[in-house]
């Protein structure tokens, strides 16, 4: 096997991810994944049908202040002491770094946004919290 060249420990949880793309032809419609593996630093995403390389991704899902701290996403103490529910928000962008047979592998940006389950960034995601 190969060197190990991530900087952040992934984990593998299956997550659900709504996520639009930025493309050469456009913006993508919001479409539902679900994540093999997940760290900090990006996702990867298994899917037939993987986005073009280099694309520019939105992505928004939900975790468990669990698996937020597992994850060692970087936060203020003060963002946890306001936080008074199970599940946190989490958005990010990032791009498509590479694909396998088995799906799509991102990278996130650092400016991801952690924010209350009350506070719904972007409507069109908040569809479906389950």
């Amino acid at each position: 096997m190969g060197e190990e060249r991530r900087e952040q420990e992934r984990y593998p949880l299956q997550v659900k991810t709504k996520l639009t793309a930025e493309t050469r032809s456009g913006k993508t419609p919001i479409v539902e994944y679900i994540t093999a593996n997940i760290s900090a630093g990006g996702a990867f995403i298994e899917t037939e049908h993987p986005l073009p390389l280099v694309s520019k991704v939105h992505l928004q899902f939900l975790l468990s202040l669990n698996d937020l701290q597992t994850l060692k996403f970087v936060l203020t103490l003060e963002s946890l002491k306001a936080w008074k529910g199970t599940r946190v928000w989490v958005t990010a962008t990032g791009i498509v770094l590479r694909h396998t047979p088995a799906g799509m592998a991102i990278i996130f940006d650092e400016n991801y946004q952690i924010s209350a389950m009350d506070t719904i960034i972007d409507k069109n995601f908040a569809d479906d919290t389950d």
